[in-house]
């Protein structure tokens, strides 16, 4: 497919950068017009029938709470790509600046075979995605189609409407239905997608363009020249560019997938603990794992990128500075200093993005679970 084909070994983040534009959101001022289609019907089909579901227990209320922080989380998601899209390409267009920098023939080799390995995850999780899909298109039909048949011989099953819609009994009326929630289905898919392979690869990025520079300080092992020392000084001050312009372009994202993740433990358990484990629980369990494995993987990339920091402070204060002429001294000693602050993924200016902070998210949703526990 050629949408997920890398044409240049060099160019950063190209798949997320082409599947932000399949979802709408070019470069271009433009009105978003297929975007905000997306939106109407998402929030139109997903969101107002889950609203107007009407609650007979305790147990089908959970389930329903547990559904819409899951498709609000999606729904606040897709604009935050919109709200956020000038700062990821702007982001895109720094890593873009550092990576076109000519380095020597070690990194240079180091740095498209990194550039090449992130881009190639990114078309791999694309098309996991696309195959999700695929194969949820097909398997529901059939299910239910055999649902349906099963319940004309014996008169079973449970009536659900979707805007007057007789989903359960009528064919013409499925075939609608089937038909919106595949559109959804294309359309979360799309934009869950698109945020993970960008946001990821944003980060993966931005911790290559901090490794490029550890290894050009350490190349000055040999021979520390004012030449040589100014191009690693452009090159570390590009990098902490890239890193402040990584936390606007992330934040917002990042605390969304942290309050939804905990939101969703909390009330997972809870329905599991009203229900039991029996089959009705698996979709609730289905979108806890999505989300779960999401906010994992921000925060094991999080504390590569702090581990990174920590990797090229080192390398900073292994040289010998103390045997250079007086102005390149302070020189080294000035990037020491503007390294020793950690860099950190941060979530909305509140939280640390590591996998410390995953198990306390894992910690703190139980504790609430608890009190839920103890009240009901």
């Amino acid at each position: 497919m050629k949408l997920l084909e890398l044409d240049n070994p060099r160019e950063a983040i190209a798949i997320g950068c082409r599947l932000l534009k399949l979802f709408g959101l070019g470069r271009d001022e433009r009105f978003k017009l297929v975007y905000w289609l997306q939106c109407v019907a998402y929030l139109a089909f997903s969101i107002v029938p889950r609203l107007l579901v009407e609650i007979e227990d305790m147990v089908a209320l959970m389930r329903l709470i547990a559904e819409l922080v899951f498709v609000v989380y999606l729904c606040l998601q897709i604009m935050a790509l919109y709200c956020r899209r000038r700062q990821l390409y702007r982001l895109v267009d720094m890593l873009q600046q550092c990576i076109d920098i000519p380095y020597s023939e070690q990194i240079e080799s180091f740095l498209i075979r990194s550039n090449v390995k992130i881009n190639q995850s990114s078309a791999a999780y694309a098309r996991f995605f696309m195959c999700v899909y695929v194969l949820y298109c097909t398997m529901s039909p059939l299910a239910s189609g055999f649902v349906y048949i099963r319940n004309q011989r014996n008169a079973t099953g449970v009536q659900e409407d979707l805007y007057d819609l007789d989903i359960r009994y009528n064919p013409l009326h499925y075939s609608i239905y089937a038909g919106l929630i595949f559109v959804l289905s294309a359309i979360s898919s799309l934009s869950l997608c698109t945020k993970d392979v960008i946001d990821i690869a944003a980060i993966k990025t931005v911790t290559l363009v901090f490794g490029i520079v550890t290894m050009q300080i350490r190349d000055l092992h040999e021979q520390i020249t004012q030449e040589r020392l100014n191009r690693v000084i452009k090159s570390h001050r590009n990098a902490l560019s890239c890193a402040t312009q990584l936390e606007q372009a992330l934040n917002l994202s990042v605390l969304f997938q942290f309050a939804s993740c905990s939101a969703i433990w909390c009330l997972m358990l809870f329905y599991i603990l009203l229900m039991g484990l029996d089959s009705r629980v698996l979709s609730v369990v289905l979108l806890l794992v999505i989300v779960s494995i999401e906010t994992y993987a921000y925060c094991m990339l999080g504390s590569q990128l702090t581990t990174q920091g920590e990797d090229l402070l080192m390398a900073l204060q292994q040289l010998s500075w103390y045997d250079q002429p007086v102005p390149i001294q302070r020189q080294i000693l000035l990037m020491i200093r503007r390294s020793q602050t950690p860099l950190i993924l941060r979530a909305g200016k509140l939280f640390s993005a590591n996998v410390v902070q995953f198990g306390d998210i894992v910690q703190k949703s139980y504790s609430f679970f608890l009190v839920l526990k103890n009240v009901f």
